[in-house]
C-alpha cells in the first residue's frame, strides 16, 4: 500500500514537472517568436501605403505614383452589404471572437494532419489583415503562430470596427490595386458604393486568389468563384436564396476598359516626380499619400501633344525619313528591339507674368523614350540667340534703327586661324537697320554688333534673362553655335513679354499630406531684369519677325493676335527653333534628332520645322485668337525714320517707317542721303503727311 502511494506520488510529481516544462517550453517558444513582433507603439501608428496624386491646374487627376494603388475609405463609407460579404466569405465569427478562431484551427488542424500538409486556412480577418501589414504570404506553422500572437496584439489595440476598416483598406486584389475603392473602379469603373451585389461577391472573392481569378484575364473561373461567394452570402443572410439564384445569373459587368496612366503628360509628371523625390525621398512618393497641385494646363497640355503628333507624323511622310515612329511601332509588334531614333520635338508653354509651366511635352511618348527635350537636351539655338546680341545693344544705347554693314567681313583668331562669317542666303545686303537684320536674321550684322558689345556683355545679359548653360564669349556666340536648353531659351524670352520682369519656371504650387496638412506652398520668384523700355523696343522688334519676317508664316496660317518671336536653324539643318510669345503666354518649340546630331534634310529651317507647332499651341492658348497688346511703357518716344540712313525722314526720303525708341536714344540729325530732287521741287507743298501714307503702304507716283 505504502509502495502504491510513493507510485502515484511520483506520478504526480512527473506529470507536474512535465506540464510545469512543457509550459515553460510553450512560453520560451511564444517569446522567442515574439521577439520580433511590431511594438505596441508601431501597432498604434499604422498607416497603409498610399498612392501620390499629381493634379493639374484645374484639379483632375493627371498622374498617381504608387507601390500600391489605395483609395482610403472610414468604414462609415463602406456599405454595409459590403461588410457583410466580406464577413461571410472571411470570417463569419468576426464581430466574437478575440482574433483568433479556435473552431476554425480545429477544424482546418485535423485536415491539414489529415492531408500532411497545408490544405486549409484558419485565418481570422484580424490575422490576415496582421499578415498584410508585418509579414509575407508564406505558408509555414511558424508565421501561423507569429501571425495569431500578432491579432492578439491588435485586438488589444483596435475595435472591431478599426480593424474591419483597415482590412477592408489593406487587402490586395490584383493588378496594383489594394482595398475595395481601388479594386471597385479598377474592375467597374465606379465606387464601390454604385456596385451590385453580383460584383461585390466577385470583389469578395476575388482576394483569395487575385491572378487567378482575375475577370479580365480568367471571366470563366471568375464567375465560379463568384457564383461560391454569392452562396456564401446566401448562408450568412446578406442575401435571400431568391437573390442569389437571380444573381447568378448576371454577367460579371466589369469594365473593359484599358487600365493605367498612359502617356498624357508623361514628361511633366516625371518632373514633378524627381522634385518630389529629391525634397521628400521616394518612399514618400510612392506610399505616403501625397496630394500635388500644379500648374499645367491639361487642355494646352493635349493640344500640344496631339500637334506635335500630327505635324511630325506628316513630316516623316513628306520627307521620307526612313526611320519614322510608325515604323518603329511597327518593328515592336513584330518583336524587334531597334532604337527609337526617329524626329523628336520639344514644346514648352510658360505663363511669362507667374513662371507657371502651363504645358510641357518632352518628346512624342514618354513610354518610348524618357529623354525630356525640353530639359535635357543640350542643343545649338541658331539665330534665336541673336536676341540676346540685339537686347544688349538696346541696353547699351544702340536704337532699331541704328545702321550695321552686312559686308563681307574676315577676322582673325587669336590661335592664327581666320574667321569667316556667312549669311544663310549667301549674299549680302549692304547697310542694313538693326531691326532688319534681327527680323531678317542676318548673320554678318550679327557678328559685327557682338564685336562691339563684346561677349562678356552679351553673356551678362543671356545670363540674367535665364540662360545658365555654360557660354564663351566667342563669335560664334552670334550665330547661336553654343548649347542651350529649350526651358533656358523659352524662360528667358518670357523676360520680354512680363515687361523686362524674369519670373522663375515653376511646376509645383502646393503639397498636402496624407491628412491634408499643407507640407509645402510655392511662392512665384520674380524680379526686373531688363528696364521695361528696353523690353518694350526688343518685342517691338520681334514682332517684326512675325509680321514680315521669318515667322511671317504664322500671319498666313491665321494667328492674329498681337505676338513677337524668333527663329533659329543650325548648321546643317540639325536644329529648328521658334521661340515667341504674346502678353499672357511665352512658347519654345525644338525639332530635330534627339542624341546625335544630324540633318532633318535641305531647307529644314526652324519656321518650317517648329514654326507649325508653335502656331497651334498659341492659337490654342488664345479663343477667338485675340488676346491682349503689349503695354507701351512711359520712356518711349516715336519718330519716322529712313529706312536707308537710320536718320530721321525729311520729304525726300523714299522708304520711311515709324520707328519707336527709348527716351533720350532716339535720332537728333536728319537724313544726309537723299536730297531735294527735281519731283520735290515740282511739288513744294510735299509733307510728312505723305510721309505717313507712305508708311501706312500708300505709294507715290514715279518720277
Amino acid at each position: 500500500m505504502r509502495e502504491l502511494r510513493r507510485r502515484e506520488r511520483l506520478t504526480i510529481q512527473i506529470a507536474l514537472i512535465t506540464v510545469v516544462a512543457v509550459a515553460g517550453c510553450v512560453t520560451a517558444a511564444l517569446l522567442w517568436l515574439s521577439r520580433d513582433l511590431p511594438s505596441m507603439a508601431r501597432l498604434e501608428m499604422i498607416e497603409p501605403s498610399l498612392k501620390t496624386r499629381v493634379l493639374a491646374a484645374d484639379s483632375t487627376v493627371i498622374r498617381e505614383f504608387y507601390k500600391q494603388d489605395r483609395i482610403l475609405l472610414t468604414i462609415d463609407e463602406i456599405p454595409e452589404p459590403v461588410q457583410r460579404t466580406f464577413l461571410a466569405v472571411e470570417d463569419r465569427r468576426f464581430y466574437s471572437h478575440f482574433g483568433i478562431d479556435f473552431a476554425r484551427i480545429v477544424s482546418a488542424a485535423l485536415k491539414d494532419i489529415r492531408h500532411w500538409e497545408i490544405r486549409e486556412g484558419a485565418s481570422t480577418i484580424t490575422m490576415q489583415l496582421a499578415t498584410d501589414l508585418f509579414f509575407t504570404k508564406e505558408q509555414s506553422w511558424t508565421r501561423k503562430i507569429k501571425e495569431a500572437l500578432l491579432a492578439l496584439r491588435i485586438e488589444r489595440t483596435y475595435s472591431k470596427d478599426e480593424i474591419l476598416e483597415m482590412y477592408l483598406n489593406q487587402i490586395y486584389f490584383g493588378g496594383g490595386g489594394y482595398g475595395i475603392e481601388a479594386a471597385s473602379k479598377r474592375f467597374f469603373g465606379a465606387p464601390i458604393s454604385e456596385l451590385g451585389l453580383h460584383q461585390i461577391a466577385l470583389l469578395a472573392g476575388l482576394q483569395k486568389n487575385p491572378s487567378g481569378y482575375n475577370p479580365f484575364h480568367h471571366p470563366d473561373r471568375a464567375v465560379k468563384r463568384r457564383d461560391v461567394c454569392l452562396g456564401m452570402m446566401g448562408d450568412f443572410g446578406v442575401i435571400t436564396r431568391a437573390q442569389r439564384d437571380s444573381l447568378r445569373t448576371l454577367p460579371l459587368d466589369v469594365d473593359p476598359r484599358e487600365t493605367g496612366d498612359g502617356d498624357f503628360a508623361g514628361y511633366f509628371t516625371e518632373h514633378v516626380r524627381q522634385i518630389l523625390s529629391e525634397k521628400y525621398g521616394d518612399q514618400t512618393v510612392y506610399r505616403g499619400g501625397l496630394t500635388v497641385y500644379t500648374t499645367l494646363d491639361p487642355h494646352l497640355q493635349k493640344v500640344a501633344e496631339d500637334s506635335m503628333e500630327s505635324f511630325l507624323s506628316r513630316l516623316e511622310v513628306e520627307r521620307g525619313y526612313t526611320l519614322t515612329r510608325a515604323a518603329y511601332l511597327d518593328s515592336i509588334e513584330a518583336g524587334s528591339s531597334i532604337a527609337p531614333d526617329y524626329i523628336q520635338s520639344g514644346a514648352l508653354a510658360i505663363d511669362p507674368r507667374t513662371g507657371h509651366i502651363k504645358a510641357m511635352v518632352g518628346g512624342r511618348s514618354f513610354s518610348e523614350t524618357k529623354f525630356n527635350t525640353v530639359l535635357q537636351a543640350r542643343r545649338q539655338p541658331g539665330s534665336a540667340f541673336k536676341t540676346f546680341i540685339y537686347i544688349c545693344a538696346l541696353q547699351n544705347g544702340y536704337s532699331p534703327s541704328d545702321m550695321l554693314l552686312d559686308t563681307p567681313v574676315v577676322i582673325e583668331m587669336p590661335n592664327g586661324e581666320v574667321y569667316k562669317p556667312r549669311n544663310f542666303d549667301k549674299t549680302f545686303h549692304g547697310a542694313v537697320s538693326l531691326r532688319y537684320a534681327l527680323d531678317k536674321s542676318i548673320n554678318i550684322p550679327a557678328v559685327k554688333l557682338l564685336q562691339k558689345l563684346g561677349g562678356p556683355a552679351v553673356i551678362e545679359t543671356a545670363r540674367s534673362m535665364g540662360i545658365e548653360s555654360r557660354l564663351m564669349p566667342y563669335l560664334s556666340l552670334a550665330l547661336g553655335a553654343q548649347e542651350v536648353t529649350l526651358l533656358e531659351m523659352t524662360s528667358s524670352f518670357g523676360v520680354l513679354a512680363a515687361e523686362g520682369i524674369r519670373a522663375e519656371p515653376m511646376a509645383i504650387l502646393k503639397i498636402i499630406d496624407r491628412h491634408g496638412t499643407v507640407l509645402e506652398e510655392f511662392r512665384e520668384r520674380r524680379r526686373e531684369v531688363l528696364s521695361q523700355q528696353v523690353a518694350y523696343v526688343a518685342t517691338e522688334m520681334l514682332r517684326t519677325v512675325i509680321d514680315d519676317g521669318t515667322g511671317s508664316l504664322a500671319r498666313t496660317w491665321g494667328l492674329r493676335i498681337p505676338c513677337a518671336g524668333k527663329t533659329g536653324t543650325t548648321d546643317d539643318y540639325a536644329d529648328g527653333w521658334f521661340i515667341g510669345y504674346s502678353p499672357e503666354l511665352v512658347v519654345g518649340v525644338w525639332t530635330g534628332f534627339s542624341g546625335e546630331m544630324r540633318t532633318m534634310g535641305n531647307n529644314m529651317v526652324g519656321a518650317r520645322v517648329a514654326l507649325p507647332l508653335w502656331t497651334s499651341i498659341m492659337m490654342a492658348a488664345h479663343p477667338g485668337n485675340s488676346g491682349p497688346d503689349f503695354t507701351r511703357p512711359d520712356g518711349i518716344t516715336e519718330a519716322m525714320v529712313c529706312a536707308e540712313s537710320g536718320l530721321l525722314a525729311t520729304p525726300y526720303c523714299r522708304q520711311v517707317r515709324r520707328e519707336v525708341f527709348i527716351e533720350g536714344n532716339d535720332p537728333r540729325r536728319e537724313c544726309d542721303l537723299h536730297r531735294v530732287s527735281a519731283y520735290d521741287l515740282r511739288d513744294p507743298d510735299r509733307d510728312f503727311r505723305e510721309i505717313d501714307r507712305e508708311a501706312s503702304g500708300e505709294r507715290r507716283p514715279p518720277e
